[in-house]
């Protein structure tokens, strides 16, 4: 092929990656989409007959950017545990720091899972007419600022006040507060990812100490 400037110069080889490299990509691969894919029933990704996953408590909008960080934290935790498996040593001191990491992960679950029951109940409302769930901060319209466009009176049920205004977010953030709202949807996340987190690595504290056992 020639130009008017001369003849193209030639295209550089593509020159295959090193074994290396090809297992690096491979293991990107794997712990970052098989593992969020083998996950996705547990995540909500997928519909299982007779299964809710948590994360079906949450608002839609929520959901769409929960999952996928759900899932990169599940293939981190999943590296995290391959690599205490491989570094394993099989001595009595290691058992016992496996029973204290095991603990410790359950000891966390359970405090985050005690903690987003009692978030969820005081800062989502369900709207039963649409089958919706709003964050909203509160259970109640707080006290409005002079001049507020909210058309709810401060005291008002929030499933009551959310009906009148409509779902839109515009209007759920003027009666409920802008601050309020992102910091309650900011907690619920932290909290969710804990609890799926903790979930996760307590599995793989268990595989590792199983393992442990068998050799």
């Amino acid at each position: 092929m020639t130009t008017e400037q001369g003849p193209a110069p030639p295209t550089p080889p593509i020159i295959a990656p090193s074994r290396t490299a090809s297992t690096f990509v491979h293991r990107i691969v794997g712990f970052g989409v098989w593992f969020a894919i083998g996950c996705a029933p547990f995540l909500g990704k997928v519909r299982v007959p007779g299964f809710t996953a948590v994360i079906e408590m949450y608002p839609v909008a929520m959901q769409s950017w929960l999952i996928p960080l759900s899932g990169l934290l599940m293939g981190m935790l999943a590296v995290i545990v391959d690599y205490a498996a491989e570094r394993r040593k099989t001595t009595r001191a290691f058992e016992r720091r496996v029973h204290r990491w095991f603990v410790r992960t359950v000891i966390v679950f359970v405090a985050a899972f005690i903690a987003l029951i009692g978030v969820y109940i005081f800062t989502v409302t369900h709207i039963e007419a649409v089958g919706q769930r709003v964050v909203t901060g509160t259970t109640v319209v707080p006290s409005q600022r002079p001049g507020s466009e909210c058309e709810c009176p401060p005291g008002q049920d929030a499933a009551r006040c959310i009906a009148d205004i409509t779902l839109d977010p515009a209007n759920v953030r003027t009666c409920f507060g802008a601050t309020r709202v992102a910091l309650a949807t900011l907690a619920l996340a932290l909290l969710y990812l804990t609890v799926t987190g903790a979930f996760a690595a307590a599995v793989g504290i268990q595989l590792v100490g199983q393992r442990e056992r068998k050799q």
